[in-house]
């Protein structure tokens, strides 16, 4: 009986250290920061052309799959061209890099109970440098007091033609899937906040 419960002690320890392994560190926010925690999907209006573009970039290996790169409020990388304007670039800060299942974390500065997104995300089709697009994500929000972690929405950019342009942006509430993702992939009970954003004017 002894060592049937030792066994069992064994390997719930093992069971339990892989759990926590498994977890991935979550991004932190410091005084006067927030973690703004989102998704971003990206649809190709023009399918049929798709693969003809990615060759004409360039791209040697169509089986990688996508993946997007997002920028914390102290890298000034951003790109403008109708949405944003023109290039400004530094590497003095950290960025991220997530799969197209994953839901992102940026790191923003809080002031005045509000934070600011000027930064871009980068998408690279097939996870190539070589063929990668700059996506606005321009926005404001309220921030309550003392939230650290706030959902700020699913992001479906719709793109089209040959430099595969957004013509459309659709903002979703998937919050309670975004809590789920946050719980099992960084194994935290982290408190998720909603806010709701809005467009920085122009």
């Amino acid at each position: 009986m002894k060592k049937l419960i030792l066994a069992l002690l064994l390997a719930f320890s093992v069971c339990f250290c892989f759990a926590e392994t498994k977890a991935k560190k979550l991004l932190s926010a410091g005084v006067g920061e927030v973690v703004m925690v989102g998704k971003i999907n990206v649809h190709i209006v023009d399918e049929k052309a798709f693969e003809f573009y990615a060759k004409s970039w360039g791209v040697k290996d169509l089986t990688q799959p996508d993946c997007y790169i997002t920028f914390d409020y102290s890298y000034t990388e951003y790109y403008r061209t109708n949405f944003l304007g023109q290039l400004k670039k530094s590497t003095n800060s950290a960025f991220h890099n997530y799969s197209p299942d994953d839901y992102f974390l940026i790191k923003g500065k809080v002031k005045k109970d509000e934070v600011e997104n000027v930064a871009p995300v980068k998408w690279c089709f097939y996870s190539d440098e070589d063929f990668q697009v700059y996506l606005p994500l321009r926005f404001k929000a309220h921030i309550p007091k003392g939230e650290k972690y706030v959902y700020v929405g699913n992001f479906d950019y719709y793109l089209d033609g040959s430099d595969f342009s957004p013509i459309k942006i659709v903002l979703s509430d998937y919050y309670d899937e975004a809590k789920d993702y946050l719980q099992a992939t960084y194994g935290t009970d982290a408190n998720l906040c909603r806010v709701e954003i809005r467009n920085i004017e122009e």
